[in-house]
């Protein structure tokens, strides 16, 4: 895809998948990116959030995490599944 020319859904899954690939999500970067405003990044950040934490109920060893890391001014996806 590119730049600027995701939909919620598709953009939530690129930043999902971003995460599993060890990136960290700036939300100035990713609003530029995207084309959309750094609300709607923390927005997609916490669906994602939501998400895993549903998916503990079902599956408690999972234990990833979205947070933010100050050393590296964005978040970042800790734990494994």
């Amino acid at each position: 895809m590119q730049q600027g020319s995701y939909g919620k859904c598709s953009r939530v899954l690129d930043i999902y998948t971003r995460f599993m690939e060890g990136e960290v999500i700036r939300k100035r970067e990713a609003a530029d990116f995207y084309r959309i405003n750094e609300r709607s990044v923390q927005r997609d950040i916490d669906d994602i959030r939501a998400f895993l934490d549903d998916r503990r109920v079902y599956e408690p060893q999972d234990n990833r995490r979205i947070e933010y890391d100050r050393l590296q001014k964005g978040f970042i996806m800790t734990g494994n599944s």
